[in-house]
């Protein structure tokens, strides 16, 4: 009879473990920001590989956009500078963006051809 009583409270105990830390994955989520988006062209073609910087004063993240031009970060709760580079394309800022605690932010960054460079004339 005492071994079941041990089982039993050996597994309530492992299971209050389990609950406590879902509780606190779950609290840590909402501490969070999420910001996520895609990266298109002016056309709304996909834009795979572009480096998305967001930071401030505190913080500082880059990734890149995957094969299907989207990306998710997720980050302290603040103000932040976001930017976008890919070669071909105008350099892309927004800044000041507020990302909320708990909500999933989204942004779509839409980058402008660049202009081609006029060659060197030769004389």
């Amino acid at each position: 009879m005492s071994a079941i009583r041990i089982l039993s409270f050996s597994l309530l105990v492992m299971l209050c473990g389990f609950a406590v830390q879902a509780l606190s994955l779950a609290a840590q989520d909402l501490q969070n920001a999420t910001i996520s988006g895609v990266v298109l062209d002016v056309n709304d073609a996909r834009i795979v590989g572009a480096t998305i910087k967001i930071g401030n004063a505190e913080v500082s993240r880059s990734l890149k956009s995957d094969d299907e031009g989207t990306f998710r970060i997720d980050l302290p709760p603040g103000d932040y500078r976001i930017t976008a580079e890919q070669k071909g394309f105008r350099k892309f800022v927004f800044s000041p963006f507020r990302a909320k605690a708990g909500v999933c932010e989204l942004v779509n960054i839409h980058m402008e051809v660049e202009a081609p460079k006029s060659p060197l004339k030769i004389k």
